[in-house]
């Protein structure tokens, strides 16, 4: 992210401490860009900038000239210490974790983690953020997403946040479609969290496949010892069959011709003997176990070394958007 120091911090009294700990703590975090001679001139005469180090003032100087040759991003700052921010608020925001909200931000987490891996050179900064705890995973818990961001925004109370409370939110929602089919208009609640989303202006995604398991190459499925029958008819679906599968539970195990009518058209080739396997059987015990663990061992799949960015390729090029990961990926590095 993008900050910078404007010189209307220097027309009034402000916290030398506050800013010196956003230069130590997030000049190696953020980057720093300043090429305004006013705020060069201002900042250099300041009192902060004289009881510096001459480390500092070096290291200062160098990022001054580095945003000089780096050409106008002023578009790009988020942050004008002075103008948009106090320090106080600045330090706060810049030193605060992007959370990438899931609705299970531990098993749902293997998913992006896979992305972010097989995508190296797009996603090596996020990687390294996620080492270092820069970028964290929150559980949303689906339908209570909208609580856990309403939970977080009345932290920011008092004097040192003096905007509207979601204006210092740094976080990004990953939500599942839940889509049957392609076509199929989101549910209510879906369309009701995005609103919410929008009037926060909080960043958010939504999925082109039904779910994340959806998304998982072809060439994993070899290492599922269980329920090989209804992996084989799985198989045997085409790309946009498999986009909008319901992998943990099959078909509703009712007769196919009482399915919705879209789902019937999209699996219309499917064989007598594939439509009774994908609706009597299913992937819930998905080990073999006695209970219900397909939302927690599942996702493992993602941790496969079978897992590829070739794999993600090919299971995303007949996509509507075929470069929906990469988006995702560049959503997230626009929040870093």
């Amino acid at each position: 992210m993008f900050y910078t120091i404007s010189k209307q911090l220097f027309d009034a009294e402000f916290n030398v401490k506050h800013l010196n700990k956003i230069w130590h703590l997030c000049i190696d975090w953020h980057k720093f860009y300043q090429s305004d001679d006013d705020d060069i001139d201002a900042t250099m005469d300041s009192s902060w900038f004289r009881q510096l180090s001459q480390s500092d003032q070096e290291l200062y100087q160098l990022a001054v000239t580095d945003s000089i040759q780096i050409g106008d991003k002023t578009a790009s700052i988020k942050v004008f210490i002075g103008l948009t921010h106090n320090a106080e608020e600045a330090f706060h925001y810049l030193s605060s974790p992007l959370k990438i909200i899931l609705e299970n931000s531990f098993n749902d987490a293997h998913f992006l983690k896979s992305i972010f891996k097989c995508f190296r050179q797009d996603a090596k900064q996020i990687s390294q953020h996620i080492e270092d705890r820069k970028v964290v995973f929150g559980m949303g818990g689906g339908s209570s997403i909208e609580q856990v961001i309403r939970a977080d925004m009345a932290s920011f109370e008092g004097p040192a946040f003096p905007k509207e409370n979601y204006k210092y939110l740094r976080c990004i929602v990953l939500l599942d479609s839940d889509k049957k089919y392609r076509n199929e208009e989101l549910k209510v609640g879906l369309t009701n969290l995005t609103g919410f989303l929008e009037e926060h202006e909080i960043c958010y995604h939504i999925l082109e496949k039904r779910e994340m398991e959806n998304y998982l190459p072809e060439e994993v499925f070899s290492e599922i010892g269980e329920n090989r029958e209804f992996i084989n008819a799985y198989l045997s679906l085409s790309s946009e069959q498999k986009d909008y599968f319901d992998l943990e539970k099959g078909f509703d195990d009712i007769n196919f011709g009482s399915l919705n009518e879209n789902v019937q058209v999209l699996y219309s080739d499917l064989s007598p003997e594939n439509k009774i396997i994908l609706r009597k059987q299913t992937l819930e015990k998905f080990t073999g176990s006695d209970r219900s663990d397909f939302k927690s061992e599942f996702p493992k799949l993602f941790l496969s070394e079978k897992v590829t960015k070739a794999g993600f390729i090919n299971r995303t090029k007949d996509q509507s958007n075929p470069n929906e990961l990469k988006d995702i990926i560049n959503k997230v590095r626009k929040l870093l």
